[in-house]
């Protein structure tokens, strides 16, 4: 793999547990959550008889070093959760900023609550994880053997009912897969305590009994990755239930994929603000399955990542055209392959891939657009994706589409190509990145407000510039957090 990066700057530092996963927060950029994932060694105290992993939250800043905003500001105050079990998984909500869940080895998901304050007499920032409660994602087997919940991700909907303050809850859904083997899709409702001037938020967090928790297919090993197609409406309305493809991949090479939709009993649905169920939280979930691949992948499918939906065309001069969402998996065979999903039959077929001489643990978009060259008849899509990839470090990686409109055409074609490849600082597997985009960001933050200032001021384009990210990449067994900043240079001229 051609391309490796040796002369990126970058700052380094070394926590105290194995890190295997990190989520920037949306709304507050400036902080991230670390996941930690540590063996118990022989002589090491533990919680409970038959322990065998601990682990830990850590709020974080993102950068390095702390720089004040003002004179005397002191380094923020940074919460910490530890864990008698390992962390595997932490999102994010898509919906509801600053809402965390976190897949641990005991089986569960916790949620949490993301605030931060400011201590004007002591001068810093508060960080802190409001504990939500746990579900419950799968039982132990037979010998007692206690499942890991190896990865999740979240459905985009909520919906909120309640008494604000005091019994207010938000319902949201989750698709996971565990060391069992199994595909599920878990929906709950959570406590929607915002802040700590909720009186819930000094109560100790509770054991949540689901809505429902389905089994949609199983595989023959391990099952580590999970990813969800909406086809359908994305709406809590009783009316609109949504309609999903479930994608999961695992040590059996295979990535199986099944339809989950909610039964079609009809009952008279609840008000947005109620109290009471909606149809769809009351009603069971069809599973069918769609198609099982062992073909494709020559090791364990570890990642999987849909990208943004597209119309592709074929035949000659690309006169036929279909809706499909194109589909990234990552294997311990060191490839990344590219498939289309077409949204009529569910039907996958492969297109592309490219071998990154790592395993391919996670894959995270960062960032899609057109570029058109002057006075050619060539269109091309980019997809910029955040790779991590075990041993060989961490990589942005660019997928596109490319089509031509003329008459000769054969239809759209798919290429993957490495664009940055970081491994300077990083001595163990790389497991987990994650990445905040610096300009052209529309969330509000005081970088987005300068930018805009600058405009005004007629000190430089937004339009023009090249997006610039801060890439933060971890690695295991070191318990390095290496921070380094990749800059899309393409996008620029392309404008």
């Amino acid at each position: 793999m051609a391309n490796i990066s040796e002369d990126i700057e970058y700052s380094s530092r070394t926590v105290d547990q194995d890190v295997d996963t990190v989520a920037i927060c949306p709304l507050h950029p400036e902080y991230m959550i670390i996941g930690t994932y540590s063996l118990l060694k022989k002589d090491e105290p533990c919680d409970y008889n038959g322990q065998t992993r601990r682990g830990s939250l850590q709020v974080t800043t993102v950068m390095s070093t702390f720089k004040p905003r003002y004179a005397g500001m002191l380094p923020p105050s940074l919460d910490r959760v530890d864990f008698p079990c390992a962390v595997l998984d932490t999102h994010f909500h898509p919906s509801d900023s600053t809402l965390l869940g976190v897949a641990t080895s005991n089986a569960t998901v916790h949620f949490f609550r993301f605030t931060m304050h400011g201590d004007v007499l002591g001068r810093r920032v508060i960080t802190k994880l409001l504990p939500l409660g746990t579900v419950r994602v799968a039982e132990n087997d037979e010998h007692g053997l206690v499942p890991l919940v190896t990865q999740f991700t979240w459905f985009p909907e909520t919906r909120t009912h309640g008494v604000a303050g005091i019994s207010d809850v938000v319902d949201v859904g989750f698709a996971a897969t565990t060391s069992f083997g199994d595909a599920r899709v878990v929906r709950i409702s959570v406590p929607a305590v915002k802040d700590l001037f909720d009186e819930r938020a000094d109560q100790p967090p509770q054991a949540l009994v689901p809505i429902s928790n389905d089994i949609v297919h199983k595989h023959e090993l391990e099952a580590w990755t999970v990813a969800v197609l909406d086809l359908g409406s994305s709406s809590w309305d009783g009316n609109r239930c949504t309609s999903r493809v479930i994608l999961s991949g695992g040590d059996d090479s295979a990535l199986i994929a099944s339809s989950a939709s909610p039964s079609t009993i009809t009952t008279h649905p609840s008000a947005p603000n109620s109290t009471s169920l909606s149809p769809c939280d009351t009603l069971s979930l069809n599973a069918m399955p769609l198609w099982k691949d062992r073909r494709s992948h020559t090791a364990g499918v570890v990642s999987i990542l849909p990208l943004p939906p597209a119309t592709v065309r074929s035949g000659n001069g690309g006169e036929n055209r279909r809706d499909i969402i194109p589909l990234a998996t990552g294997s311990y065979d060191e490839y990344i392959r590219l498939f289309e999903i077409d949204t009529q039959t569910y039907r996958a077929s492969f297109k592309a891939e490219l071998r990154v001489d790592g395993g391919v643990w996670r894959l995270k978009v960062l960032d899609q657009y057109s570029t058109r060259r002057e006075g050619q008849a060539q269109l091309q899509h980019h997809t910029l994706v955040l790779a991590s990839l075990m041993h060989a470090g961490a990589a942005i990686i660019r997928i596109t589409r490319t089509t031509v409109t003329s008459s000769s055409s054969q239809g759209d074609t798919w290429t993957i190509t490495p664009v940055t490849i970081f491994r300077a600082g990083h001595e163990s597997m790389v497991y987990c990145c994650d990445a905040r985009l610096e300009n052209g960001n529309t969330n509000g933050s005081s970088q987005d407000q300068t930018q805009k200032g600058r405009e005004q001021a007629g000190e430089g384009s937004r339009a023009r510039a090249a997006p610039a990210y801060t890439i933060v990449s971890t690695s295991f067994y070191d318990m390095k957090i290496c921070t380094w900043k990749f800059v899309d240079h393409l996008k620029a001229q392309s404008r």
